[in-house]
């Protein structure tokens, strides 16, 4: 087997993986990628159908789903087709523009995860103190995720890093790091590893610590009960999404790492070429998965959106959210008069 590449760095290289392996990549980004799909565009139109949605939170969730929903219809459409087809299909301005967006969406998804633990912490925090977060504030959150992403994937358009192929010839994704790019690449690399990944991953686990203890102090009543439940939701959709991008991470150290310290990078084992772009793309799943399984207010506004049909609740919160639902009906007839 050879072990260094024998190609030109600008040009995709061709890896010597069995066709199979990547027959089988092709068929399971399509398949995460529709169930990714329709998860997160179940959720989409729950927000905007939905009368259940209504505390403040429920912006960064739904931020936190456009970032998923948009890295779906990004990825498998052009990922999985040409994964099929063993080699990319559309060309190399397409695999630039393609590129771009991938790591666009990347950050957007940590940014978003880091958002949404950061003001968990922040209304346990507050409300300990009787105050509350502004709705600015939420969108400023927002508004910082994606500027953050738009900063960390344009450099590599401008020499500062690059786009080529990923490691199976069948797909585009930034470089971990490319030769031709000599100091630039590692001006890029290094800030961004730090900022987008080690940074955000430590201060995720240090703010969820400090949200659990400070919600167990202070979290009594039924609206505060709601919170918690969200608070738990959100935790275990971040632990979760982080380990299913633990094979992406360990896939750029693989490649990174010995052209450092050794001047050559190795082929990658055709099992992490495979399992990293499968278990990223069924991370943006995880999500919707989560507030499922966790968290009622959210269960209701997915089950019953369309016909406020809440059969599959405890009868005592479908009752509540019905009442919820009839108390807002009254008061915009009340004021449409």
């Amino acid at each position: 087997m050879q072990t260094l590449f024998d190609y030109q760095e600008d040009e995709c290289p061709w890896y010597y993986f069995d066709s199979s392996y990547k027959t089988l990549l092709g068929a399971c980004l399509i398949l995460f990628g529709v169930f990714g799909v329709l998860l997160n565009g179940w959720l989409f139109a729950t927000f905007i159908h939905s009368h259940l949605l209504i505390f403040k939170s429920h912006i960064l969730v739904l931020n936190l789903c456009s970032a998923s929903l948009g890295r779906n219809l990004l990825g498998f459409p052009f990922s999985g087709s040409s994964a099929i087809a063993k080699r990319w299909l559309f060309g190399p301005l397409c695999c630039q523009l393609f590129a771009f967006l991938n790591q666009f969406f990347g950050v957007f998804q940590m940014a978003a995860l880091f958002s949404i633990v950061l003001e968990r912490y922040l209304q346990a925090k507050f409300y300990r103190r009787e105050k509350s977060l502004y709705f600015r504030w939420y969108w400023t959150l927002v508004g910082v995720c994606w500027l953050s992403s738009v900063i960390f994937a344009t450099p590599p358009l401008f020499g500062y890093g690059m786009y080529s192929c990923d490691t199976t010839g069948t797909s585009c994704t930034f470089m971990w790091p490319s030769i031709q790019s000599g100091s630039r690449q590692i001006g890029f690399s290094v800030p961004y590893v730090i900022l987008c990944g080690v940074v955000p991953v430590i201060a995720i686990f240090y703010f969820m610590g400090k949200a659990i203890r400070l919600e167990k102090i202070y979290y009594r009543s039924e609206q505060q009960r709601e919170q918690k439940r969200l608070t738990k939701s959100v935790h275990a959709l971040t632990v979760a999404t982080l380990a299913l991008w633990i094979p992406s991470a360990v896939l750029a150290g693989w490649q990174w790492l010995p052209l450092l310290a050794y001047g050559y990078r190795p082929h990658v084992p055709a099992a992490l070429a495979l399992i990293a772009p499968i278990s990223a793309e069924a991370a943006t799943s995880i999500p919707v998965l989560c507030y499922l399984a966790s968290d009622e207010r959210l269960r209701a506004a997915l089950l019953g959106r369309m016909r406020r049909h809440y059969a599959l609740l405890h009868p005592d919160k479908a009752k509540q959210f019905n009442r919820e639902y009839l108390l807002k009906k009254q008061n915009t007839d009340y004021y449409s008069y």
